[in-house]
Order: C-alpha cells, then sequence, then structure tokens
C-alpha cells in the first residue's frame, strides 16, 4: 500500500491573508490622504473654478432689432365708369292749327248733306204650315184624276199618295211629295201626270200645305 504526502496539500491561508491585509491598509491610507489634504485641494481647485467662470461670464446679448414696419399697399382702384345719360331729342313744336274761318263753319252747318233714302225691307214671305194638312177638308174644290188609258187596257190598279203645296191665290203650285202603292214603275210617269193635271183645278186654302190619296181601281 503506497504512503500518501500531505505536505502538498496544505492551505496556503497565511500568504492570502497577508495580501488582504496590505490591501486595505493601502485603501485606508488612500482615503485618509484625499480626506485631510487633497480634498482640501480638490475642494481649492473647485472654488478658483467657479470665481473664474462668475468673473468671466460674458455680457447679455444685445436685444433683438424691432421689427419691421408693414406698409399697406393700397391698390388704386379704377374710376367706376358713370352711366351716360340717355339721349333726349329736343322738343318738336307742332306746327300751328289753322283755324277755319267762320263763315266756312257756318256754311256747312247750313247746308248739311241729305242722308240717302231708306228703302223699306220687303214683306217676309207667308208662313207655311210645318205639317200637311187634308186636302178634302180646307179645299173647296177638288178635280178627280183621269185614269191613265195605258194603266187602264193593262188593269193596273193601286194607290198615289200626294203632298202638294198651294199658294197665295189659292191655287196648286207643285207636288213636294209623291209615292205609288201597287203600281209597277213602268206606269208611274203617267200617274203623276193624271194627278198633276187634277190637282190644277184644286181651290185650296192659302199658303197650305196639302195632301192626298188617289186609289185607282177598275170597275169602281
Amino acid at each position: 500500500m503506497a504512503n500518501l504526502n500531505y505536505s502538498n496539500n496544505k492551505p496556503k491561508f497565511n500568504s492570502r491573508a497577508a495580501g488582504l491585509a496590505g490591501v486595505v491598509i493601502f485603501h485606508a491610507l488612500l482615503i485618509y490622504g484625499l480626506i485631510s489634504g487633497l480634498a482640501q485641494t480638490v475642494v481649492q481647485v473647485i472654488q478658483k473654478k467657479v470665481d473664474v467662470a462668475i468673473i468671466s461670464e460674458p455680457p447679455p446679448p444685445p436685444p433683438p432689432p424691432p421689427p419691421p414696419k408693414i406698409e399697406k399697399v393700397v391698390k388704386e382702384q379704377a374710376p367706376v365708369p358713370q352711366p351716360k345719360e340717355a339721349y333726349v331729342p329736343p322738343p318738336v313744336n307742332p306746327p300751328p292749327v289753322t283755324q277755319a274761318p267762320q263763315n266756312a263753319i257756318a256754311a256747312t252747318t247750313a247746308d248739311p248733306t241729305p242722308p240717302p233714302p231708306v228703302t223699306p225691307a220687303p214683306p217676309p214671305p207667308p208662313a207655311v204650315p210645318a205639317g200637311p194638312v187634308s186636302a178634302k177638308a180646307n179645299c173647296s174644290q177638288l178635280t178627280s184624276p183621269a185614269y191613265p188609258s195605258k194603266a187602264e187596257e193593262d188593269e193596273v190598279q193601286g194607290v198615289v199618295r200626294v203632298i202638294f203645296s198651294i199658294g197665295a191665290s189659292g191655287k196648286f203650285e207643285s207636288i213636294q211629295k209623291i209615292s205609288f202603292d201597287h203600281i209597277p214603275p213602268r206606269y208611274q210617269n203617267a200617274f203623276n201626270s193624271s194627278v198633276t193635271a187634277a190637282l190644277k183645278g184644286y181651290t185650296c186654302k192659302q199658303n197650305a200645305l196639302m195632301e192626298q190619296e188617289f186609289a185607282f181601281r177598275l170597275n169602281e
């Protein structure tokens, strides 16, 4: 079994303690020196610097110059044009009115122009009744129409209705309307002529519109 050597493993307490004590003593001396002498020297130096700083303080700066005056620039306004006066033409004197002599006025008044003659209006036409009246009731004289010969030979029978006008003389004027019942067209002119010839012999009420019916029958 090997022998262990403990001489190298002893702690180095003495050398460390001596170094630490030296450091402490050094700092203590330094602090004392600072407090005693060096501190006073530092205070004097600071006071000198302060005095020098107070003595050598620069003078205050000069006051700033006053601001420049701002002048208002007023623009000249253009002159307002005055309205032109309306042109007024000079008054025109009317020509003098010449008065006619009194003799001429008297002559004109004494001989006025006669007014034109008034033409009398024609008398109104006699009033005609609005509707036709019976010829048998308003005529004093009646005439029977003749039977047309051709219609009689052909045994044509029928009725003729007629409306006619009577003038101021009470005589027949014209046929206003005529109608045929059961009479063929080719025989109507013959019956019209026969009735017209009969109406011309009537004497009736003046200015009237009459109506009458003529029946044409054979063997009557």
